[in-house]
């Protein structure tokens, strides 16, 4: 068991469990794209911590397909409390039968004494700071089943100021029976203070094959499909697996607005943000899927070669922007795609960011 059925990054995953069995640091921050299993590989670290049968990279759990985990333990106010728990219990007693340990079904439920998940409340567009008081006051108690305090701190990019200042002193002076897992995507969210106190592991993009075996083990998708939508996810399961849910991308618009590209003006600028990118998680994956587009109609343009994207009209109109548009101009624009995404990655205003590419970017299909 263990982590060992978790796809992607099995080298960092390996030297995480190894360290945890020889000499921990007191925090982590687990970084890396969105959807590449890092909350995963958190709570897992966290099983093997807790873990009364066989703690260690054996640990009995199975996160990746646990029967108690119907949805990672998410508190509005810190991990353990009694709504939490309460709400976390009636989902235990919903699922099907677990064989694990006490203290594995009590982290997967999110109601282990010594175990804490903060994640942003729901509506909440950061982790509040009375979240992050309550982690440290649980920090500070000596633990009272397990040797030691695990927290994970989920969500970790949208701490504010105050909240990562408050938990400063914590990290500095950790408690010796204390554990902290940070996960975000960027480093470059936290502060310099906060980030330098944290043992940094950070997780790449997972291969399409894993992506693929992801989606044919946990969402039953036939083979043909899921390679499409492997590619379509550049790295990420999490986004695979929404797309074989259904969300299906808004390709179709977004390159309509790279081919009339050259007439973009401010107040087309603006409708394309508010439309595509108004929310970061929206704006993070348009940023990604205009990246994945240009990438594909740049390799059209030098190499002609065939695009991935299996639907023909869409296929069709990737050849044709090839030949239409200007090498420099494409250059251009992908880079400041890629910057634009890493912009608000590291917590730029994503509405703003799109308004400025759009019009940089009919600016110099024009003077193409």
């Amino acid at each position: 068991m263990g982590l060992g059925g978790v796809r992607g990054n099995r080298e960092t995953i390996a030297q995480l469990e190894t360290e945890l069995l020889t000499r921990p640091a007191h925090a982590y921050l687990l970084a890396g794209p969105r959807g590449v299993g890092k909350g995963l590989i958190a709570r897992g670290l966290a099983h093997a911590t807790l873990c009364e049968r066989a703690p260690g990279a054996e640990f009995c759990c199975t996160p990746e397909a646990c029967p108690v985990r119907l949805s990672p333990p998410v508190t509005g106010r810190g991990a353990g409390r009694s709504a939490t728990r309460a709400g976390a219990a009636r989902g235990a007693a919903s699922a099907p039968r677990c064989e694990c340990c006490a203290g594995c079904v009590q982290v997967a439920s999110g109601v282990h004494p010594d175990f804490t998940c903060v994640v942003r409340a729901e509506g909440r567009t950061e982790v509040l700071i009375e979240q992050v008081r309550e982690l440290i006051a649980g920090l500070g108690i000596r633990p009272g089943r397990a040797p030691r305090r695990v927290a994970i701190i989920d969500d970790a990019e949208t701490l504010g100021a105050p909240a990562q200042n408050a938990l400063l002193k914590t990290l500095e002076e950790p408690p010796g029976h204390a554990l902290i897992f940070m996960v975000a995507e960027s480093e470059r969210a936290l502060l310099d203070t906060v980030r330098s106190r944290l043992r940094l592991v950070r997780f790449a993009p997972l291969e399409t094959a894993d992506v693929e075996a992801v989606l044919r083990a946990r969402a039953a998708v036939e083979p043909e499909r899921a390679a499409a939508l492997a590619r379509l996810a550049r790295g990420s399961a999490g986004r695979a697996l929404r797309l074989a849910a259904g969300a299906e991308p808004p390709i179709r618009e977004l390159l309509g607005a790279l081919a009339d590209a050259r007439r973009i003006d401010f107040a087309r600028a603006q409708a394309l943000a508010q439309e595509f990118f108004a929310g970061r998680e929206q704006a993070a994956e348009n940023f990604e899927l205009i990246a994945r587009l240009l990438e594909e109609i740049l390799c059209l343009k030098l190499l002609r070669t065939p695009p991935a994207e299996a639907v023909p009209e869409v296929a069709q109109a990737m050849v044709k922007m090839a030949d239409s548009f200007e090498l420099d101009a494409l250059l251009s624009s992908l880079g400041g795609v890629v910057e634009a995404g890493a912009a608000v990655d590291a917590m730029a205003n994503p509405r703003l960011q799109a308004e400025q590419w759009w019009m940089a970017l009919g600016a110099a299909m024009g003077s193409g």
